[in-house]
This record gives C-alpha cells, structure tokens and sequence, in this order.
C-alpha cells in the first residue's frame, strides 16, 4: 500500500504524522539558512577601495576572508597601519612579534592613501 494512500477510515497512513515531522524539519532547516544571511553593512568607499586591493594583490597567500589564516600568509584582520606599512616593505614594526616569520611576503609599493584604505578594509 503506498504510504499516502487513502485508507478506508479516510485518513492518510500515518500521513499527518509525517507531515508534521516534514514540515518541522523543513521549519528547522530554513532557520538555520536563513540565521547565517544577515545583510552585511555596506562598505564606505575607501574601504571598498581597500577591498579591491586586497582581492588584487593579497590572495594569493591570504585568506579571502582576511579573518581567516591562508595557505602561506596568516590572517590579517585588523593589521594596524604601522605594521602594513611595514609589511609592504618587507619589514616588521619594531618590537612586533610576527605571527608566521617569513620573508615570503612580496613588497608592495602602495601609497599612503592605498595603505589607509586597505587598513579601513581590514578592520571590518
């Protein structure tokens, strides 16, 4: 008998039962989906510029979310402007303590502006 089959006391074979677990578990998983889409704040221009930069130039060691470590670079979330700045010449701020020592990062001859930008990006 197929399981959704009418049977004689005009019910369907445990079909509400079903139902009800179905729609529940239906319910659960567009909770779940919908909880991780928060509608993330928009980015103000220089941050938006410094974004660019970092999808251009940083992936390639980084992470694409700067958050998170990369395959050779760790994360840079949060990196000051001292200590980008001192990265793009290939070297550390005085008295930083590096979280991966490399000199595998490649210099960069980014402006004042570019750094502040990718800086404002970093922070987000």
């Amino acid at each position: 008998m197929n399981p959704f089959q009418i049977n004689r006391s005009g019910s369907e074979k445990g079909g509400n039962h079903r139902l009800s677990f179905f729609s529940f578990l239906l319910l659960v998983f567009f909770a779940a989906v919908f909880s991780f889409c928060k509608e993330s704040k928009p980015l103000s221009p220089e941050a938006e510029a410094g974004r660019g930069l970092y999808m251009a130039n940083c992936l390639a060691c980084h992470n694409a979310n700067p958050k998170l470590d990369g395959a050779v670079g760790p994360s840079v979330a949060n990196s000051s402007y001292e200590l980008l700045e001192a990265r793009m010449r290939g070297e550390y701020p005085p008295g930083y303590v590096p979280k991966r020592q490399s000199t595998a990062m490649t210099r960069f001859n980014f402006t004042e502006a570019q750094i502040k930008s990718l800086e404002e990006f970093l922070k987000q």
